[in-house]
């Protein structure tokens, strides 16, 4: 049962990870020049040690998965950052 759950968990953290990766490559349509001063932007990435997930394969073929039976697959990741990567919730994409 935890194995499926972990299978699963590490899953729905893939496929979130990679709707994003695609979302930040996408470009951006030129949006109209604001009206009103806007205040100065946060910066864009943080400073200092950050952490950064890699996974070794970012797509896994199920095959066919018969109506009612669990479909697992296994994800292998790691942090190649400099801090300590915490994992908070995932979610489907």
């Amino acid at each position: 049962m935890i194995r499926r759950f972990l299978g699963l968990f590490v899953a729905l953290i893939c496929v979130a990870f990679t709707v994003r990766v695609a979302d930040a490559q996408q470009p951006s349509p030129a949006a109209p020049a604001p009206a009103a001063p806007v205040a100065p932007a946060a910066p864009a990435a943080p400073t200092g040690p950050t952490p950064h997930i890699k996974f070794d394969a970012t797509q896994v073929d199920l095959g066919d998965v018969v109506r009612g039976q669990d479909a697992v697959a296994t994800f292998t990741y790691q942090n190649t950052g400099t801090a300590p990567l915490h994992i908070l919730s995932a979610k489907p994409g």
